[in-house]
């Protein structure tokens, strides 16, 4: 081979894990090129390679448009050098412990066609009904691996050595063999060598094992019949059963503890058994059947019958969670249960992480599942399923998990700080880690209240500073909310004294702007008017005892100016009244016309009826307003301008809900309401959607819902639109005032598609750029990143 150039080529990005080495090496080996290939842990793939220069940029450009398509590619550098040694063959080598500013691993990867096909051919024995199948590009990465580079060795598959006599290829010859699409692939096993499936009964007896055939018709028996049936998968285990049977669902209800009426998800095997009910479109199917195959929210047709799902899945919703098969035993399993919607949700009792442990499952499922279907591959690193909705034809991440950790994001500025770490707010909390101007959020943790998803956070985030191969020392700041009695609050301080490092205390609502910001690739001379809406964030520098949760922000990446807000209300009782909407109510009432006045409408609408301890309670909530006797700030009664308690207040004022069971559900089901109505049949703007003079907006809407000509449906369609015109409105006056040509929207009321679209549309028209999350959760799992970024610019000023 006539050799004039010899080339180090170096690529970052998601570049391990998806076959990208057997890809180079095939694809440099059909140029004619020589030389060498090896991952460099978390510092990417290098290539040292021979050939003429036309060979080397064909190279190149074929690297570009044809990689794997799970692959990511960051940046490719290409440098001559002088190598006085000539190579006559290509080989890749053993990887190298390089340490890098990125993360080159993937997430874990649905089942590829290919592998289906395998697994269905009878004639293919070693795969045949073989449940782990997985190839160079598909199959578990992230759960699997605890340290880089990405080599079979350092994944959880270390336990299962490869075979090296199965017919008509051994494990070894195909993991050799740059023909075969297993070549170099670390995950992949057999029948012969690999993990197998056992199935328990409930006092975690051992009922069949190996025998994949007999498990699987077992188990379809158990589900058919009723039973609920814990199934380990690649990030943690599920609870499943029929989705089509009351009963059979309150009982999973009773069991699993505090989910009266939260919705499950439901797998099925394919999308067509959902055409006559659900609608799906071209950007929810392509979610739904990509490699990440999250849990899409569907929204349901206004005629759906639903005969084979129950409305007990997601009472009084207008949508329901899906996702299709993404591992082998989903798929057998359907082979035998048939074409139907079963529940998969995740197997944990409520606010625990699931377990991962065969052992820690049976204690902690025994008292839920009527039988276990586990394997003995061990689980490095849960994973729930990650959870999206699409607006139009944009993603808005409720649950980043599966399918998308531990992809980063790279800020749109320079970071000359090594290393950084945040741990999040308190609720749907995911932790994060900076590195250099990239940050990696970790899986979903959930709510932090309890020691178990306490150390699960911790656990997640050293394993991600591990996988970074960070240094203790590179660590310069720890950030969290500004809420002083979270527990992650708690946490930031212990991790401050670990390390002896600062703590930067960042505000809840300045964070998810900074999320927004960034996501979007604000530049750093720019600022943006914010719309932040949700259910409740600590006030910075506070007058008064007020909780913020519906606010205007003038943002830059380093400062904020609060420039408007909605009225504030009273919560007499505090958190009370987030989960009895009456109450809520009763103390905006009591506010807004006094205590005579007031009785007037409790009476109306009977309000203690949906109070707890009934006329009892009413009177002691007028008695404790009573005292404060006008004088505000009262430190008994805190205020808040939440534009979720607002939304909670009208969903329990229509009907939708009374008492909230879980976090949202009010507003999830008021937006259910909304969906069936029509909101050009209020004729009139509702006065108290000004976001000054919210409080009679409560007064309009009883007003209405005495006019018998006007159904609740109509009246929480207009509302959700007044209000977020109300919004709207604010926002595009702020930033007329003050010159700035962006308006964003974040917080989780940005999850109602109704208030978002809305926004966007009289935002749009009025000519400003509007800004919306698409990568980041809009949601306080998106949080961890915007304390990421509001930590930088305090530790730079320190500096």
């Amino acid at each position: 081979m006539k050799i004039n150039r010899t080339v180090e080529i170096n690529i970052i990005g998601i570049v391990q894990g998806v076959g990208f080495r057997p890809f180079l090496f095939n694809l440099a080996r059909s140029i004619g090129l020589n030389g060498y290939i090896l991952n460099r842990g978390n510092a990417g793939v290098r290539l040292l390679l021979q050939g003429n220069s036309t060979e080397i940029e064909q190279f190149i450009k074929d690297v570009k448009f044809k990689k794997p398509n799970i692959s990511f590619i960051e940046s490719i550098s290409v440098k001559d050098i002088e190598d006085s040694l000539e190579y006559d063959t290509l080989e890749i080598r053993k990887s190298e412990q390089g340490r890098g500013i990125s993360l080159t691993l993937p997430p874990d990867i649905a089942i590829c066609d290919d592998c289906l096909r395998d697994m269905r051919d009878t004639n293919l024995k070693k795969y045949h009904n073989y449940p782990f199948i997985a190839c160079a590009v598909c199959g578990p990465r992230f759960t699997t691996v605890k340290e880089l580079p990405y080599d079979r060795v350092r994944t959880t598959m270390k336990e299962f050595p490869f075979c090296s006599e199965a017919e008509p290829q051994s494990c070894i010859e195909e993991y050799s063999d740059f023909n075969n699409r297993r070549f170099h692939a670390q995950t992949f096993a057999c029948s012969v060598c690999g993990p197998n499936y056992s199935l328990y009964n409930q006092n975690s007896e051992l009922i069949i094992t190996d025998q994949i055939e007999k498990i699987l018709e077992e188990t379809s028996k158990r589900i058919l019949k009723g039973e609920i049936i814990a199934i380990k998968g690649i990030g943690g285990v599920h609870l499943v059963c029929l989705a089509d049977n009351d009963d059979i669902i309150l009982k999973l209800r009773k069991r699993k503890g505090k989910r009266k009426n939260k919705p499950f998800a439901l797998m099925v095997p394919n999308l067509n058994i959902l055409q006559d009910d659900f609608i799906i479109s071209d950007m929810e199917n392509e979610l739904l059947t990509s490699f990440r195959r999250p849990i899409v929210l569907l929204e349901r047709k206004k005629d759906a019958h639903f005969s084979n799902i129950s409305e007990q899945v997601a009472p009084g919703l207008n949508n329901v969670g899906v996702m299709l098969p993404y591992s082998g035993i989903h798929y057998l399993l359907f082979d035998y249960v048939g074409d139907i919607p079963l529940i998969y949700t995740s197997g944990n009792k409520s606010s625990i992480p699931m377990s991962l442990d065969n052992e820690d499952i049976f204690r902690q499922l025994g008292d839920i599942a009527d039988a276990f279907l586990l394997h003995n591959r061990p689980i490095f690193q849960r994973a729930d399923d990650s959870v999206l909705r699409v607006h139009d034809t944009t993603v808005k991440l409720i649950r980043r998990s599966r399918g998308y950790v531990p992809e980063y994001l790279s800020l749109p500025f320079e970071v000359s700080i090594p290393a950084a770490l945040a741990v999040g707010p308190e609720l749907a909390v995911t932790g994060a880690v900076l590195r250099k101007n990239r940050i990696l959020p970790t899986q979903h943790i959930g709510n932090v209240t309890h020691l178990e998803t306490y150390e699960f956070l911790n656990n997640a985030l050293f394993h991600m500073k591990n996988l970074l191969q960070i240094k203790d020392e590179e660590i310069k700041f720890i950030t969290c909310d500004a809420h002083p009695v979270f527990i992650t609050t708690k946490y930031a301080k212990e991790l401050s004294l670990k390390f002896d490092i600062p703590i930067y205390p960042i505000q809840h609502h300045f964070a998810h702007t900074l999320g927004l910001m960034a996501e979007n690739d604000i530049h750093l001379d720019k600022e943006i008017i914010a719309i932040a809406t949700d259910g409740v964030g600590y006030a910075e520098n506070k007058k008064i005892n007020t909780i913020w949760g519906g606010e205007i922000l003038k943002c830059s990446y380093d400062v904020y100016e609060r420039v408007g807000a909605l009225e504030p209300q009273p919560m007499i009782g505090g958190d009370r009244c987030t989960k009895y909407p009456a109450r809520m109510l009763a103390s905006i009432l009591l506010r807004k016309l006094g205590i005579e006045e007031a009785r007037v409408y409790f009476n109306q609408l009977n309000i203690k009826k949906d109070l707890e301890y009934g006329n009892d309670e009413l009177n002691a909530i007028i008695a404790q307003w009573q005292e404060a006797n006008g004088k505000f700030p009262h430190k008994n009664i805190p205020f808040t301008t939440s534009t979720g308690r607002i939304f909670d207040t009208v969903s329990y004022l229509l009907g939708a809900c009374n008492v909230k069971t879980y976090r949202g559900e009010p507003a999830m089901r008021l937006e259910a309401l909304a969906s069936r109505g029509n909101p050009d049949n209020v004729p009139l703007t509702l006065k108290g959607s000004s976001l000054s003079n919210i409080s009679t907006l409560f007064l309009d809407i009883i007003d209405l819902l005495n006019d018998k000509q006007i159904i609740k449906e109509d009246i929480a369609s207009k509302f959700q639109i007044e209000i977020a015109k109300g919004f709207a409105k604010e926002a595009i006056f702020a930033a007329k005032s003050k010159n700035i040509p962006y308006i964003g929207l974040t917080g989780g009321v940005a999850y109602n598609y109704s208030f978002s679209t809305t926004i966007k549309k009289e935002v749009q028209d009025a000519g400003f750029q509007f800004l919306e999350h698409n990568l980041v959760p809009p949601g306080d799992a998106g949080i961890s990143i915007g304390q990421l970024i509001g930590g930088i610019y305090k530790y730079q000023k320190e500096k």
